[in-house]
C-alpha cells in the first residue's frame, strides 16, 4: 500500500495575497531576509551592478514614489506621515515636522514599505550580519548571502545621488537622537554610522520573527511525525504556538485543508486524502526542506 508522504519546503506564504518573496538565509546568524534590496528588479551579479540597487529611502516615509532614483524633488517639508506625494524632500535633516521616531518601527511600524511578514532590520541585526562577513568591506558584504551591492546615496540637500560604487548606507529600524542609524558600506571598510533621516539609503527587508521559531534552528525546534503517514500527522515544537494558520496543498497548488496550530502540538487528519505528496505551507514563516519517506 502506498502511503502519504509530506513534504516541507522552504516558502513564505501570505495567507490572504498569495505572494510570495524570495528569500536568502544566514545559517551563521539565523535570519532571514529579501534576496535583493527593495526595488531591485534582480540578485546582484555584482557590487556595481546597477539592476540590484533598487530604491533609495528617506528614512521613515512610505513607498510613495519619491524612493525612485527619477524621483523629483521639492523643498516643502511635511507635517504628516505621509506627505500625500512623490517628490524627494530636501533642504532639510528630516522630511517630516515634527520628526516622528515611531516610524518604521517593528513589523506592524508606521510606513513600513516592506513586504508582508518583512521589516527593517534593527543595528544588532545589521551587525550580526556584519560580523559574519569574510572581510569588513564592499567585497565581503558581496561575497555575503545578501550580496549588497554598493549603489551610492542620494543627498538630503541636493536631491544628487553619489558615490555609486564607492559607498552605499542600508537602512535601519533604528534611531540616535535626531539621526538615523545606517550600515555604511565603502571599498575599505564597514560599520553603523549616523545619517540624517532625509538622505536616501538602500532598504533591505528582514524577515519578522514574531512568532519566536528560528529559521536556523528548525530541527530542534519543530518536528512532523510520522512521515510518512496513513491518517495523521504531528506538528510539534519545543516552543508554544499560537494561532498559526496553515494550508496543506497538492503538487498542483490546489488547497485541501486549512487550520491553525496551538501549543506544543497540532494533529492534522489526513485520513480523506488519496496517497502521494502534499506540501504544508505556514503563514509568514519558512522551514527549510525536509523530505521523509520511502
Amino acid at each position: 500500500m502506498k502511503t502519504k508522504i509530506l513534504i516541507i519546503v522552504c516558502v513564505l506564504f501570505n495567507l490572504t495575497s498569495y505572494s510570495q518573496v524570495s528569500t536568502v538565509t544566514n545559517v551563521i546568524t539565523g535570519r532571514t531576509w529579501m534576496d535583493r534590496n527593495l526595488g531591485a528588479s534582480q540578485v546582484a551579479t555584482s557590487i556595481t551592478d546597477a539592476a540590484s540597487y533598487g530604491s533609495l529611502y528617506q528614512w521613515g516615509r512610505l513607498t510613495d514614489g519619491h524612493e525612485l532614483s527619477n524621483s523629483s524633488t521639492t523643498t516643502v517639508v511635511s507635517s504628516s506621515n505621509n506627505p500625500g506625494h512623490s517628490d524627494f524632500i530636501i533642504g532639510s535633516d528630516d522630511w517630516i515636522t515634527p520628526s516622528n521616531d515611531l516610524l518604521w518601527q517593528g513589523v506592524n511600524g508606521i510606513n513600513n514599505p516592506c513586504p508582508n511578514g518583512f521589516r527593517l532590520p534593527t543595528e544588532a541585526e545589521w551587525e550580526a550580519e556584519r560580523l559574519s562577513w569574510t572581510s569588513n568591506d564592499a567585497a565581503g558584504a558581496f561575497a555575503s548571502v545578501l550580496k549588497l551591492p554598493i549603489a551610492g546615496a542620494r543627498s538630503r540637500m541636493s536631491g544628487a545621488i553619489g558615490n555609486v560604487g564607492t559607498f552605499v548606507g542600508y537602512r535601519s529600524s533604528d534611531l540616535n537622537g535626531v539621526e538615523s542609524r545606517n550600515l555604511g558600506i565603502s571599498l575599505s571598510i564597514a560599520m553603523m554610522a549616523n545619517r540624517a533621516r532625509a538622505d536616501g539609503n538602500c532598504v533591505r527587508c528582514i524577515q519578522d520573527n514574531s512568532l519566536g521559531i528560528n529559521d536556523a534552528s528548525v530541527y530542534n525546534e519543530l518536528k512532523i511525525y510520522p512521515n510518512p503517514s496513513n491518517g495523521f500527522f504531528t506538528v510539534a515544537s519545543e516552543k508554544q504556538l499560537s494561532n498559526i494558520e496553515f494550508e496543506l496543498i497538492d503538487l498542483f497548488g490546489r488547497k485541501l485543508k486549512t487550520g491553525t496550530l496551538n501549543g506544543l502540538n497540532s494533529v492534522i487528519d489526513i485520513n480523506d486524502l488519496p496517497d502521494g505528496i502534499y506540501l504544508l505551507r505556514l503563514e509568514n514563516f519558512t522551514l527549510q526542506k525536509i523530505i521523509k519517506g520511502k
